[in-house]
């Protein structure tokens, strides 16, 4: 019997207004209910840890994406967002590290529900701050 999953769903409220950054944390929302799902189904150690590879590697990219971006916008809290940014990869890496093949499902999941938490809780606050720094600029004044 499977057993229950919870499933991530994207919704407008965590649209940061840049249509690259929401395309590419749709995905992430994607790749986080696929890792979900791989140890739900108790699949394979190897799947789940190829999963929470791709986790990471998009984490990576995106936040990779937004430094870009806040250097072309000249955020002015780049350095502190970029901090965070390492600080939330070396808790996934961290994560990663500790992975123990023939674990309890128990503990991948709570591993994977501590993944989701770190990446929902920074797009809902500290990806909102950079959305509201970038719809100032970008608004004309009449």
């Amino acid at each position: 019997m499977k057993k229950p999953r919870w499933n991530l769903e994207w919704n407008e409220g965590m649209s940061v207004g840049i249509p690259e950054i929401d395309s590419n944390q749709r995905c992430f929302f994607s790749l986080i209910n696929e890792l979900n799902r791989s140890i739900t189904e108790r699949m394979k150690a190897a799947e789940i840890h190829m999963r929470l590879q791709l986790v990471i590697d998009d984490t990576e990219r995106h936040f990779e994406q937004e430094e870009n971006f806040f250097q072309e916008w000249r955020y002015p809290n780049a350095g502190v967002h970029a901090d965070i940014h390492k600080q939330v990869l070396n808790t996934l890496k961290n994560i990663q590290d500790s992975f123990i093949p023939y674990g309890l499902e128990a503990e991948w999941l709570d591993a994977a529900l501590k993944i989701k938490n770190i990446l929902i809780s920074h797009i809902l606050v500290e990806d909102m701050q950079y959305a509201n720094y970038f719809k100032s600029i970008n608004t004309k004044d009449p």
